[in-house]
C-alpha cells in the first residue's frame, strides 16, 4: 500500500542516529518494493536517486516477486554480496544488472584466454566493470596480470582514481 519511493524514503529515516542507525550497519542491500512497481535496491546510505532496478527476462508476472527472485535466489545474492559489493574511496556500491551479467559474460572468455569486448555507454559504470572483473581475474587465475589501455587522458585519470579508491 506504500509507494516503493516511500520505503526507500522510510528505509533512508531509519538509518538515522536518532532512529536505529546501529541496525544498518552491516547491512549490504537495503530494499524497497510493492507489488505494482517491483523492487528497488541500494545499500546504506545511498541517496534516493541512486537506488537500482533489476532488469532480467522472466515468466513472472508480479513485479516484486520477479525481482526477489532474480535478485535474491540464494546463490545469485550471495554472489552478488561476495563478488559484487566495492567501496569507492569509502562508499559502498552495489552492481547494477548490466555490470553483473557484463562480468558474468567475460568470465568465460577470460578462462579461455580469448579476447572479447563489453560494450558501454557513458555513465553506464564500465569503471566498477573493470574493477570487479579484474578482481574476479586475481581470484581465479594463475599468475594474473590485468593491463588497461584507454585512449584518453581523462579516462586514465578516471580509472586509476577508482582502482586506488577501491
Amino acid at each position: 500500500t506504500v509507494s516503493v519511493a516511500e520505503g526507500i524514503r522510510q528505509n533512508r529515516d531509519n538509518q538515522k542516529k536518532e532512529f536505529i542507525e546501529h541496525f544498518f550497519s552491516t547491512m549490504q542491500f537495503v530494499m524497497a518494493g510493492n507489488d505494482t512497481e517491483g523492487l528497488r535496491y541500494g545499500t546504506i546510505e545511498t541517496r534516493e536517486k541512486y537506488y537500482l532496478t533489476w532488469k532480467e527476462s522472466s515468466d513472472i508476472e508480479n513485479p516484486l516477486d520477479r525481482a526477489l527472485a532474480q535478485l535474491c535466489r540464494k546463490a545469485r545474492f550471495l554472489e552478488l554480496i561476495h563478488d559484487f559489493i566495492v567501496f569507492d574511496a569509502g562508499v559502498k556500491k552495489l552492481c547494477r544488472h548490466n555490470q553483473y551479467f557484463g562480468v558474468r559474460a567475460a568470465q568465460p572468455y577470460v578462462k579461455q584466454r580469448e579476447g572479447g569486448i563489453i560494450w558501454h555507454t557513458q555513465g553506464s559504470g564500465k569503471s566498477l566493470v573493470m574493477v570487479w572483473l579484474a578482481k574476479w581475474i586475481r581470484e581465479n587465475a594463475t599468475d594474473p596480470r590485468v593491463l588497461i589501455v584507454t585512449d584518453r587522458t581523462e579516462l586514465d585519470e578516471q580509472i586509476e582514481k577508482v582502482f586506488k579508491g577501491v
